[in-house]
C-alpha cells in the first residue's frame, strides 16, 4: 500500500507544479543573430532560474507575431504578453517616449547607456500605466544613420529622398526638417523597398543594415548618428496584473541584469557587423555633424516647451 501511495502523491505534487507554472510570450522582429535577441534569451533564461521554473517566457523571433507595430498593439490588446519594440514606436501608445526620438539628445552611447539605467529611465518606463502596457527595460541598440545607393554628406544630399522611417511622428518630422520625405514602412519590408525602388534610403544601426541583409542594397553608410533611441521591452498590463508581487518582481530584476549583458553583446556584435559590412563593399561615409544638428534643432526647442517632455529631456540633458 505505501509503495503504491508514494507515486501518487509524487505525482500530484507535479501535477501542482505544473498547474501552478506560467508561460509567457515575447515577440520581436530581429534575427537570431542580433544583440537584442539574445540579450532576452538571457533575460528569459534569469527568469526561469530566478522563479525555479515556475515563470518562464517563449521568445518569437523573426516577426513570426507580425511586425513590431502589430506586436506593440496585441501587446496593448492583452493578445500576447511582451515584445520588444523600437523606441520610436512606442511614442505612437505614450506620449512620454518621444523623448528618446528627439535628434541628438544623448551626446554619445555612454550618455544614452547612463540613462537606461537611471530613474529617469525608470519613470519613463511606468509612464504608459492605464494605457494597456508597461515598460520593463531599455535594450541599447546603437545609434541610427542613413544608408543608401549613393553617399550622403549633408542634408542637401537628402532633398527629395523617399527615406524609410518607423511608424513615428518624431522621426517623421526630423526627416521632413532634412529635406527628405518621410516613408513609413514595416521594418520587415525595407529590403524589397529599397531593392524595388519604393524607398531610396533608410536609417538605423549598422547591425540592422548587415543581419537584414540591407547592405546588398545600399552600399553607403552615412554616419551622421541623428538619434540615439533605445529599444525597449514592454508587457500587457493585463499579464502584468495577471502575476504575483513576486514574479513581477522576478521580472525585474531579471529584465535589468540583461540590460547588462545586452550592451556587451551589443558592442561585440556591432563590431563585428562592421566588419561584416566592410567585406561586403558598404563604404562608411563621415559627415558634418553639425549641419544636420542644426537643422532638426526646432524639434528640441519645441520639445522643451511640451510639459510632459520638457522635464525628461532636462533630466536627461544633466546626466553626467
Amino acid at each position: 500500500m505505501k509503495k503504491l501511495l508514494l507515486p501518487l502523491v509524487i505525482a500530484s505534487l507535479f501535477t501542482h507544479f505544473n498547474a501552478s507554472a506560467k508561460q509567457l510570450t515575447l515577440g520581436h522582429a530581429m534575427s537570431l543573430d542580433n544583440a537584442a535577441h539574445k540579450g532576452m534569451v538571457i533575460f528569459a533564461d534569469k527568469v526561469k532560474e530566478k522563479s525555479n521554473g515556475d515563470l518562464t517566457i517563449k521568445i518569437f523571433p523573426n516577426a513570426q507575431l507580425g511586425s513590431e507595430r502589430d506586436q506593440a498593439e496585441q501587446v496593448v490588446t492583452g493578445a500576447i504578453d511582451m515584445a520588444k519594440i523600437n523606441g520610436s514606436l512606442a511614442e505612437s501608445f505614450e506620449p512620454t517616449f518621444k523623448t528618446i526620438s528627439i535628434p541628438f539628445l544623448f551626446n554619445d552611447p555612454e550618455h544614452m547607456r547612463k540613462f537606461m539605467k537611471s530613474d529617469i529611465a525608470q519613470d519613463m518606463l511606468n509612464s504608459s500605466k492605464g494605457k494597456g502596457f508597461i515598460g520593463l527595460t531599455f535594450y541599447d541598440s546603437g545609434s541610427r544613420s542613413f544608408y543608401a545607393k549613393k553617399p550622403i554628406k549633408t542634408p542637401d544630399d537628402l532633398a527629395g529622398m523617399k527615406i524609410r522611417v518607423p511608424e513615428s511622428p518624431t522621426m517623421m518630422q526630423m526627416i521632413s526638417l532634412l529635406g527628405a520625405k518621410a516613408t513609413p514602412l514595416p521594418f520587415t519590408e525595407v529590403y524589397t523597398g529599397l531593392q524595388q525602388g519604393v524607398i531610396d534610403a533608410a536609417e538605423n544601426n549598422v547591425s540592422s543594415l548587415v543581419e537584414m541583409r540591407h547592405s546588398e542594397v545600399a552600399k553607403f553608410y552615412s554616419m551622421d548618428q541623428h538619434t540615439m533611441s533605445p529599444d525597449l521591452i514592454i508587457i500587457s498590463e493585463n499579464s502584468w496584473n495577471g502575476l504575483t508581487d513576486d514574479q513581477r518582481k522576478i521580472l525585474k530584476e531579471a529584465a535589468a541584469e540583461s540590460l547588462d549583458e545586452e550592451i556587451k553583446l551589443w558592442d561585440q556584435i556591432e563590431n563585428a557587423n562592421v566588419e561584416k559590412a566592410k567585406k561586403m563593399g558598404v563604404t562608411f561615409v563621415e559627415v558634418d555633424k553639425a549641419k544636420f544638428k542644426q537643422k532638426v534643432q526646432p524639434m528640441l526647442d519645441e520639445a522643451l516647451k511640451d510639459p510632459k517632455l520638457s522635464d525628461y529631456i532636462k533630466r536627461i540633458q544633466a546626466i553626467e
